[in-house]
């Protein structure tokens, strides 16, 4: 029996590709000990209820995506899905109230822990709704519980299709919105490994955020001057086309040896500008620039083989905003054959941010990674 496998369908048919999935995750003959699934946002509840109707003893967790990429394919319909069978050990659960008050549901975090056996190992994956900017709250909480341990932690912003920006996360059988499902893996069989790629590099251009309100993730002044017009003179770009131009050039967080990226999300009239990750005062902010994708992409290969040579399965959590810049350059064929190269047996979720840890980014590629 395979350890795990990877089923997709991508027909638009919530039935056939529903049917075509179960086909494949009950060819073992033996129930999953985990189920992780994507799915489009409007049939994710359907997905959800049939997977915990035919296998009820897996644990079921998802979220809906942008698009469903995997090692069987890729489209923006339709279910993908990663079963597991062994050598793992999961415990599960929810936080609600995200946009507020996630810190009030610790102990569903503490009550997740205390049923497993070990926290060797261990992942916490974390899928949670966007849209209220609720993902450094949810990070703070789940900090709060699991700083000093060696428990990682990863996963996405739940996606949603073209011009829909609600989104919903899954656990055995039910969806939520304004939640945070997630679930602790206790990998049986060796280490789990966490890797960042990002598709930018930084340039001489080294800037310091001096009025930041870091709730509404707003960015008033860059070495004393407002945003926007320190940044239009930087890309040598009216305020028109700023926006547009910093999905190429965006601003990255210079945490010692780390550059996270946030996304620009709105140029406002004062000159400000609102992102889609935090960003903090009185912090060094570094400005970017593409990078080479094909060197970027060896790197990436030549780190995970470092890390292991074969890979049991992996999950992969790509950027909304990525995925557009590489369709409309032609590389995103390249970029899902790399993956395939690099990580054999994978899964892939297409959000709106990106967790590794207690930061929440954008515009990256996060990859949980299996021995």
């Amino acid at each position: 029996m395979e350890r795990s496998l990877i089923a997709f369908s991508g027909t638009g048919v919530k039935e056939d590709d529903y049917t075509n999935c179960f086909q494949k995750i009950s060819s073992q003959n033996s129930s999953p000990k985990i189920i992780i699934f994507f799915s489009d946002y409007q049939d994710l509840w359907y997905y959800a209820k049939q997977l915990k109707e035919d296998f009820p003893e897996a644990t079921s967790i998802g979220c809906s995506t942008c698009m469903n990429f995997s090692t069987e394919g890729y489209s923006e319909k339709g279910l993908s899905a990663m079963a597991i069978y062994n050598n793992v050990e999961c415990s599960s659960g929810l936080l609600y109230e995200v946009s507020r008050h996630p810190k009030n549901y610790c102990r569903h975090i503490n009550e997740a822990l205390k049923s497993l056996n070990s926290t060797d190992n261990t992942i916490c994956l974390e899928f949670t709704t966007s849209g209220s900017r609720c993902e450094e709250l949810v990070l703070d909480t789940f900090e709060e519980i699991l700083l000093g341990t060696d428990i990682k932690v990863a996963g996405s912003t739940a996606g949603s299709n073209k011009n829909i920006r609600t989104s919903a996360v899954a656990l055995n059988g039910d969806i939520y919105i304004e939640s945070c499902a997630f679930i602790f893996i206790h990998n049986l069989s060796g280490k789990i490994h966490l890797y960042r790629e990002n598709l930018f590099r930084p340039t001489s251009h080294v800037l310091l955020t001096t009025d930041v309100d870091c709730e509404n993730l707003r960015v008033y002044e860059y070495d004393n001057k407002p945003a926007a017009k320190v940044l239009c003179e930087l890309l040598h770009v009216d305020r028109e086309n700023l926006l547009e131009t910093l999905k190429l050039n965006p601003i990255g967080r210079i945490e010692g040896n780390n550059i996270l990226i946030s996304e620009a999300a709105q140029i406002m009239d004062d000159d400000s500008i609102v992102y889609y990750s935090r960003l903090y005062n009185q912090t060094r902010v570094v400005l970017l620039e593409q990078d080479n994708y094909d060197s970027v992409w060896d790197e990436t290969q030549n780190a995970i083989k470092k890390m292991t040579d074969k890979p049991s399965f992996s999950i992969a959590v790509h950027c909304y905003s990525r995925k557009v810049m590489l369709e409309e350059q032609s590389r995103f064929d390249d970029f899902s054959k790399r993956l395939i190269t690099t990580l054999g047996k994978y899964i892939g979720v297409c959000g709106f941010g990106e967790q590794i840890m207690f930061n929440n980014l954008n515009q990256s590629l996060v990859l949980i990674i299996f021995e």
